[in-house]
């Protein structure tokens, strides 16, 4: 696997976000939610580089992103969640995947395969 940065709080909003399809009475609550706090001082501070030495330098598909598996574990210790239940949260709430900024991606990124 290639090393891919995934600068964090850089994302756009793409036009098909799950964040776009959200009330705003949703939106305020997700405001308001442990999420937003993670995602704005929390995930941004996950440095990838010291993870880069673990990757290929060779062409090949690139990682899942190292600050959205980090920040995955971090929230799974916080919540005590078990492997099962944090795959689970990470495809069908929208606070892990606001909290880990991929409310983009059309199928959730993740190492965990069961």
């Amino acid at each position: 696997m290639a090393f891919v940065f995934n600068p964090a709080g850089e994302q756009q909003l793409s036009l098909f976000d799950s964040y776009n399809s959200l009330t705003e009475r949703e939106k305020k609550f997700l405001d308001r939610s442990w999420a937003k706090y993670f995602a704005e001082y929390i995930f941004p501070k996950i440095d990838e580089t010291p993870y880069a030495v673990l990757y290929s330098n060779k062409d090949s598909c690139p990682n899942t992103p190292v600050n959205v598996q980090l920040g995955a574990l971090l929230i799974k210790e916080l919540t005590g969640l078990s492997d099962d239940e944090l795959l689970s949260s990470l495809m069908f709430d929208v606070r892990f995947q606001y909290a880990l900024h991929t409310t983009s991606c059309t199928e959730q990124p993740s190492a965990i395969e069961r």
